[in-house]
């Protein structure tokens, strides 16, 4: 009996294989809601921050006026040169030492003269112990001007007596000054001297050592008003000292980034006749002015025993000079006989004379 034929053997198919290579159908998985509130939330969250923003702006003049860029051309036209009177004042107190709205004698007085087309700034001091006769109040130390009647007096009794008209005015409280310069990190200035004063009725606690030092806010201010065994002469040094520290740190990359935190905080404890447009612009001028195009001089005097008197031989000048007026017509007595005034006030501080302004 013969043997059958073998039969081929078919190969196995590799179902495994197959199954892998066989493209999947995609598996339909539940939808997440995640993405969709993460975008709800992002949505909530911007909606929220322009509100806030938008609210800022309504609610805060120097923000608002800040986005519309003033600049000296768009708020002084036509105005080449500007005569600004700067007041620093005080606070004063009651008797339950709480601050009562008063005008304050005026600690700080200087007139600037800002030239717009030569981009040029000049500060001169005037001491608040300066002999004046104050419009209808008869004779005062001219600090006297603002406690009586204000910014406008003190400009009145400026022009009145050294024949400098006034365009505008700004009048800050120290309380503005000190948080303006905490905002920027302090001011570095060199004390002159120890200075350890308290007045307690005044509010002001004075304790520096001499050299130079960075001054936060307070020990600025302190620096500036010290006056216990010092002319003021040279408190207005001081005060000239302030002010270019504060014009070096205007123009820091860090306190740009806090200016309008700085300008904000400042038009608080401001009494001006300068709009907020016009302030910031006056004050982004100031900031660019190059440090050689800024001067800064004190009134020329001599000091007597209660007021300080103008010395005219050499002030008659210096206003001509910077401002281009000459002295009231009722000033050349002074300015005829020179230092005629000066001198006999050396005099009498030698014990050899009299004075009679």
């Amino acid at each position: 009996m013969g043997v059958p034929p073998r039969q081929p053997v078919r190969p196995v198919a590799d179902t495994r294989s197959a199954q892998r290579s066989a493209p999947r159908k995609p598996v339909k998985r539940p939808r997440s809601g995640i993405p969709r509130i993460v975008a709800v939330i992002a949505a909530i969250g911007v909606f929220c921050v322009a509100a806030f923003a938008s609210y800022l702006v309504a609610k805060t003049p120097i923000l608002r006026a800040l986005m519309h860029n003033p600049t000296v051309a768009n708020q002084f036209p036509g105005v080449r040169t500007m005569n600004i009177m700067i007041v620093g004042r005080d606070y004063d107190y009651n008797n339950q030492d709480q601050v009562i709205k008063t005008h304050a004698r005026s600690d700080m007085l200087m007139v600037g003269r800002l030239d717009f087309e030569n981009n040029t700034v000049r500060l001169l001091s005037i001491p608040r112990d300066t002999h004046a006769h104050i419009p209808g109040h008869g004779v005062h130390k001219i600090n006297t001007a603002h406690a009586i009647g204000g910014p406008k007096l003190a400009a009145e009794t400026i022009t009145s007596n050294f024949g400098i008209p006034v365009d505008h005015y700004i009048a800050i409280d120290f309380q503005g000054f000190e948080k303006a310069i905490d905002l920027m990190h302090g001011v570095d200035v060199t004390v002159d001297r120890k200075m350890d004063y308290d007045d307690n009725w005044g509010h002001l606690h004075i304790h520096l050592l001499p050299g130079y030092q960075h001054l936060a806010g307070s020990d600025a201010i302190g620096f500036v008003r010290f006056r216990h065994a010092d002319t003021d002469i040279i408190r207005t040094h001081r005060q000239q000292a302030l002010v270019a520290a504060i014009k070096l740190k205007m123009v820091e990359p860090s306190t740009l980034v806090v200016l309008p935190s700085i300008l904000n905080t400042v038009d608080k404890h401001v009494v001006s006749d300068l709009t907020t447009d016009q302030k910031i612009a006056l004050a982004k001028f100031v900031r660019s002015a190059p440090r050689e195009r800024v001067e800064m001089q004190t009134m020329p005097n001599q000091e007597g025993p209660y007021y300080v008197y103008t010395n005219w031989q050499d002030a008659a000048p210096l206003i001509q000079s910077w401002f281009g007026v000459e002295p009231p017509a009722r000033l050349e007595r002074h300015c005829r006989h020179g230092g005629a005034l000066a001198t006999r006030i050396a005099s009498a501080r030698t014990g050899r004379g009299a004075v009679t302004p």
